[in-house]
């Protein structure tokens, strides 16, 4: 039996080492220690224009949980110069404002191509002084999307909270 025990515990302690060993050495690993927010981030804020019937808010705690879940797409509703300065790590822009006048159902039926329509969705935009995010949100609500979720306390909280940022241009819109 103690040999058993041994031969399990050393293959345990040579899978760990393995594992640790591999997502050390891939671009994407998780990191071993994060820089997460702590539970005294759990209050969501709300913009004044909220009404009933918005997607739901999402505090940093939560915005910071649903970015560790694969699957999560974030979306950054700021303008393209803000996006490309830093931006939220893996997220795609969407900049509200900068929506196409003309041909905005073509838009959208290309992003829905891409895009399925039950996806995890995350909007952020700068923060509390920005309802970008509210705005996208609905949006994309009313064109049938089912599973958003705004982060209002977008930009400004997640750079406070020191959580993974990347800078440069992306191919704005879904990848």
């Amino acid at each position: 039996m103690k040999k058993v025990i041994k031969q399990i515990s050393i293959l345990a302690a040579i899978s760990i080492i393995i594992g640790v060993l591999f997502n050390g050495l891939r671009s994407d690993g998780i990191p071993l220690i994060g820089s997460w927010p702590s539970s005294g981030s759990a209050d969501v804020a709300v913009p004044p224009s909220a009404e009933e019937g918005d997607p739901p808010f999402v505090s940093l705690d939560e915005a910071a949980a649903l970015y560790q879940t694969p699957g999560v797409l974030f979306i950054d509703a700021r303008d393209p110069e803000d996006y490309v300065l830093n931006h939220i790590k893996g997220s795609i822009s969407i900049p509200y404002e900068y929506l196409p006048d003309e041909n905005i159902d073509d838009y959208w039926a290309e992003f829905a191509a891409r895009i399925p329509y039950d996806r995890r969705i995350v909007i952020y935009c700068s923060g509390t002084e920005c309802e970008l995010s509210l705005f996208l949100g609905r949006e994309m609500a009313q064109r049938g999307y089912s599973d958003i979720k705004i982060f209002y306390g977008g930009w400004s909280e997640w750079e406070k909270a020191a959580l993974p940022i990347e800078k440069g241009e992306k191919l704005v819109g879904p990848e």
